[in-house]
């Protein structure tokens, strides 16, 4: 799987890396198993720098949509998008698409995005 997903419960972060070329079903698999593992409101650092994808403006929105209807016990955590500037424009697009949900940001670098997610407050 494109996707290595790791989750820290006792800081309640999860870090996801993408590496290789990264289908829709990639996608939509690595959502799922956040889904499945109870995380969603943890601090999210998913780090697509290694990883190209053709996923386009359609398929975002139905992934999108995808979490958006997932019934939730608590609100979303914040969600830190790593991207370099050739791959930056697919993760603007999916934070304009969610960020009305919760705070979600992109960034050059693994390191801006940990400082701005350990600023973040979790939902309660």
């Amino acid at each position: 799987m494109p996707f290595k997903l790791d989750i820290f419960a006792p800081d309640r972060i999860v870090v996801g890396v993408a590496r290789g070329d990264i289908s829709t079903a990639d996608l939509a698999a690595f959502v799922q198993e956040m889904i499945a593992a109870g995380v969603l409101h943890y601090r999210k650092i998913i780090d697509i720098t290694s990883a190209t994808s053709s996923i386009g403006k359609d398929e975002l929105s139905v992934i999108a949509e995808r979490l958006r209807t997932t019934p939730v016990l608590r609100p979303r955590g914040p969600l830190a998008i790593v991207a370099d500037h050739k791959r930056g424009d697919l993760a603007r697009l999916f934070m304009s698409m969610t960020s009305d949900e919760r705070p979600v940001e992109v960034f050059r670098s693994i390191h801006e995005a940990r400082r701005w997610l350990l600023e973040s407050k979790l939902p309660l």
